[in-house]
This record gives C-alpha cells, structure tokens and sequence, in this order.
C-alpha cells in the first residue's frame, strides 16, 4: 500500500483567528519490501516480522493571539509563532499494533515565513491584517524525535453498522515539544477501515495505514463518524513557553491538558476526505474561553 496526502487545518471554519490559527501538510507514505538487512529501522522492534513502511511530509503551522489588530505585545495572550518543519517517519505493523518513529527538522520563528503567509491569506479574503508579528517567537532551529503505539480492535457490529476502537500513546522529545499523551479513537459507520484512523497535523501521526498492506482499497464505499479523546502531559511547549536559548514573550502553560474530537469520513475507491474537529482545555493560565479548530484530508491510496 501506497498513498499521497494533503491536509489543511484552520480555526476560522466556525470562528475568528486566535490560537492555533492555521497548519498544512502534504506527504507521502509508501511500502518497504524486504528490509531484513537494513540498519532503517524501529530499534529494539520486531521489524523482520512486521509490514514496514515509511512517510515523508512537509508541514508548517502558525499561532497568534486573539487580537490582531495591536501591534504591541498583548500580555496575557499567548505569543505569534510560526513553524515550519521537514518530518520522516518510520512505520511497523504486526497483527494489530503499529509503531511510529519520528524525525523531525525545521525552523520556528520569522525564517518560517508564517507572518507572510497569514497577511496574504487575510489579505486574499478580506480579513483583518495581523499587526502584531514583529513580536514572534525568534528565530530557532528545531530537532524533534517522537514515538507513538497504537492498537487496533474490531468491535461487534453496532446497530448493523461496523465499529473498531484505537487506543494509542505517545512521547514526544525535543526543543519544539517535550510531551507525553494517551488517547482513543472510536469509528463507527458503513465499512469501517481495517488501518490505524485518520488523524491532526502533530508530530508522531500518519493517517490510514492499513493493518494488512495488501488490503485492497476500492472494493466499497466507506463513511463514518470519528470521536476521540486525548490526555497529554507537557513539560514543554515552544508556542507557549518561547525560544529555549533566548528571551521572547511567553505565558505560563498548564502542564495537564485534554482534547475531544469529533468528525466524519468518506471513501470510494482509491479516494478518502475526512473532516475532524479538536475542542481543546485551557493551554496557559491567563487563556479567555476555549479554542477549537477543524482539520480537512485528502488521500488517495494506490
């Protein structure tokens, strides 16, 4: 199994900017035949006995305050800050668990090239200029390395319907992110996927890796509804904490945090759009109300 991927994120399909205002990636995933002597791989993993695959994407993201009409910084708001980053990953299935190994290179601050983004995309629809980037996170190279598990189990069929729960864990290590989190997806729909769910643009995740590589992906139409819960515990957070070798703006974050998702998927054939939402508790001690965002993928699978 191969696919191709694009995914964009915004939190102004319900709402203005604030937050977690805008991402995009695009990547692909592609099968690894006979990898028995290669040093690429999972170490300390059974990757003789697994399907083995590897990703490759380019992403970037950005964060503002709420208002973006002040030019000054906005204290108790959280800082403008964009990332732009190069991730690979490495994948192993065996029987009903798939484990991901993440490399990720990149830069955060104005060489990210964020502020240019978000002016002419506001500028594109009219929306209100950002005023406020000359106080961005600075300039800092980043190095991430993030590992995740994940176990897939097919649920009885539920009102006719089928069903598959995905428990997962993951941790993540490096200057953008120091960060552990548990989660769970729950499907359920018309021919519901044997692969490991669809997810958000974040460090460890590729979406739709089946638990068969040989799982033919164009016998039937395919839609269903996602929820999701994550628990995540944070020591560090560079949007929130700002640059670790030099001084920027920064708030005090909350250690412990909780997302919620919802969402829903369709298929046909080779081609997949899945729309999902991520409600998220308070990140930082002086944050006013709650942010959300909604995230939209295209895949095709070949």
């Amino acid at each position: 199994m191969k696919s191709i991927y694009f995914q964009t994120e915004n939190d102004a399909d319900i709402r203005d900017d604030a937050a977690y205002s805008y991402g995009g990636k695009i990547g692909a995933l592609f099968f690894r035949n006979n990898i028995k002597e290669t040093l690429l791989h999972i170490p300390f993993s059974d990757y003789k006995a697994s399907d083995n695959y590897i990703s490759f994407s380019f992403a970037h993201k950005l964060y503002t305050p709420k208002d973006l009409t002040q030019s000054d910084v906005i204290v108790g708001d959280r800082p403008y800050a964009g990332y732009m980053y190069l991730q690979g990953t490495l994948h192993q299935v065996k029987e009903n668990s798939l484990l991901s190994l993440t490399t990720q290179i990149g830069v955060v601050g104005p060489s990210s090239q964020m502020e240019s983004v978000q002016k002419f995309i506001h500028d594109l629809i009219g929306s209100p200029y950002p005023q406020g980037w000359d106080n961005q996170i600075k300039n800092e190279f980043i190095f991430q390395l993030n590992f995740s598990q994940k176990k897939y189990y097919d649920l009885e069929h539920i009102y006719t319907y089928s069903a598959s729960l995905i428990p997962s864990y993951g941790v993540e290590l490096g200057n953008t992110s120091i960060k552990a989190y548990a989660s769970a997806l729950f499907r359920w729909g018309k021919n519901v996927p044997k692969d490991f769910g669809s997810y958000l643009i974040n460090n460890t995740d590729t979406s739709k890796i089946s638990l068969n590589s040989t799982q033919n992906k164009t016998k039937k139409w395919r839609y269903y509804i996602n929820f999701s819960l994550q628990a995540n515990t944070i020591a560090r957070n560079i949007f929130l904490d700002g640059n670790s070798f030099r001084e920027s703006y920064s708030v005090k974050k909350y250690p412990l945090t909780l997302d919620i998702g919802y969402g829903f998927s369709f298929a046909y054939k080779n081609f997949s759009i899945d729309y999902l939402r991520r409600h998220s508790s308070k990140e930082y001690k002086t944050q006013k109300g709650l942010y959300s965002y909604g995230s939209l993928l295209f895949s095709y699978h070949y």
